[in-house]
């Protein structure tokens, strides 16, 4: 009996074939996740709205049967004269580049966001793949001492009928075994609620698909100095170039606003068919003309004419320049609000990220704490308790109690090792990118 009871160690035997290691499911997160794709045609929609910002306006044509008498239908010979024209904008002072390059950096934006979201995703799986190892790890444990207070359950059976073991440690262990099963129970429905978490992540359609976990807990150990980070985190935070892309998409609509006082010219061009003959004034000519008209008469040969117009727009107008200058203005103030922002946001990176590499470090410490001293010694209390209880000394009750000691230590190691990688994480969260 006594071999039965201390096989409980700390010790994992699952062999997972089918494990898929946390990058693995990051990629596949990255192809399939929908709000990823959606940054993704955000941003191709912003190079279209670019090259369309760089179109020039549209022309126009039009056609004009000017001063027809009422008592005729027939506009193209009764009319004075038919006016044909084509007319065109000519934005000047590079205005269409200025609105071109503001919806590039719009883009810019866009892209740093989805860089933004591809952190916090990256960081979230990798979140639920550790805590999903964990509850791996603990129905493990848990599944192991049900097998072995199973089994000295079946050893005391015998030994209870023949007087030689109390009823009482008996219902002792049976009681234990029916506690187990409830926590197993209750472990397998958070293993269950986190395998859906990950689904969703993934942008898997089928939720029933099961992520595999790998037993073995990777390595974390990095050698950059917290000044290092620091700096990674100044220079290659998504969120925080983002915001940088920011200022520079509003200085280019400044640039926009401050070319908007620049003239416009519009050019029209007009080619005037006169069916009667150039008729400079009107009167008894004008009168006769239209007679012979209706009488069949010899008309006078047609004439054709041409004429071009131009115009130009002013827009610094004192009761108009406003709309462009106060726009200008705005987005000044609005770049001095995201100084502020950014460097509050810095600030609390670096604040984050401090405290991240102190829990890294604690944690660590634990890690090797418990693997040196904590566990073995617990484990050898277990022992010693159980072979106190083979001699008669110390009752079941001691023997259990020790046995959850040891348990206990093993589940906060496990915490610990979680520990360690979440605080990783949050350090990478902040960096931007990957510190191993």
């Amino acid at each position: 009996m006594r071999h039965k009871i201390i096989i409980l160690g700390f010790s994992f035997f699952v062999s997972q074939a089918a494990a898929q290691p946390v990058d693995s499911l990051i990629q596949e997160a990255y192809k399939n996740n929908p709000q990823l794709k959606s940054f993704e045609y955000q941003i191709q929609a912003a190079g279209f709205r670019a090259s369309s910002s760089h179109a020039w306006p549209a022309p126009s044509i039009g056609v004009e049967f000017s001063q027809i008498p009422t008592s005729s239908a027939n506009l193209l010979n009764d009319a004075i004269s038919n006016n044909y024209s084509i007319s065109q904008m000519f934005m000047l002072g590079g205005k269409l580049s200025a609105m071109s390059e503001m919806e590039k950096r719009k883009g810019r934006v866009l892209e740093q966001n989805l860089g933004s979201t591809r952190v916090q995703l990256r960081a979230r799986i990798r979140m639920s793949y550790y805590q999903m190892w964990l509850i791996e790890r603990q129905i493990e444990v848990q599944q192991r001492t049900m097998s072995l207070l199973n089994d000295l359950e079946q050893t005391m059976q015998p030994h209870v009928l023949t007087n030689r073991m109390r009823q009482a440690d008996l219902y002792t262990i049976q009681a234990e075994v029916a506690s187990e099963k409830a926590k197993l129970n209750e472990m397998k429905s958070k293993r269950a609620i986190l395998q859906n978490d990950m689904n969703s992540l993934l942008g898997r359609n089928d939720l029933t698909q099961v992520v595999e976990i790998d037993s073995v807990i990777p390595s974390t150990s990095f050698t950059s100095s917290e000044f290092q980070l620091t700096e990674r985190v100044k220079q290659a935070n998504p969120s925080l170039i983002a915001m940088d892309r920011m200022k520079e998409m509003n200085e280019a609509e400044i640039t926009a606003a401050d070319r908007e006082l620049i003239p416009d010219v519009m050019v029209q061009a007009m080619v005037m068919r006169m069916p009667n003959g150039m008729i400079l004034t009107g009167g008894p000519r004008s009168t006769d003309m239209i007679q012979q008209s209706a009488a069949g008469l010899a008309m006078q040969k047609t004439d054709w004419m041409y004429s071009i117009m131009a115009s130009i727009t002013l827009p610094f107008a004192p009761w108009s320049s406003g709309r462009s200058t106060a726009k200008a203005d705005e987005m000044r103030v609005t770049n001095l609000g995201i100084d502020a922002e950014r460097s509050g946001m810095q600030r609390e990176m670096i604040a984050s990220l401090r405290s991240a590499m102190y829990k890294y470090a604690t944690a660590d410490s634990l890690v090797r704490q418990y693997q040196n001293e904590i566990i073995p010694l617990t484990r050898q209390s277990a022992e010693a308790q159980t072979v106190a209880y083979q001699t008669g000394q110390v009752p079941i009750t001691t023997v259990l109690d020790s046995r959850r000691m040891e348990l206990m230590k093993q589940d906060d190691y496990l915490m610990v090792l979680m520990d360690r990688q979440m605080a990783l994480i949050e350090i990478e969260m902040m960096v931007g990118t990957p510190i191993q």
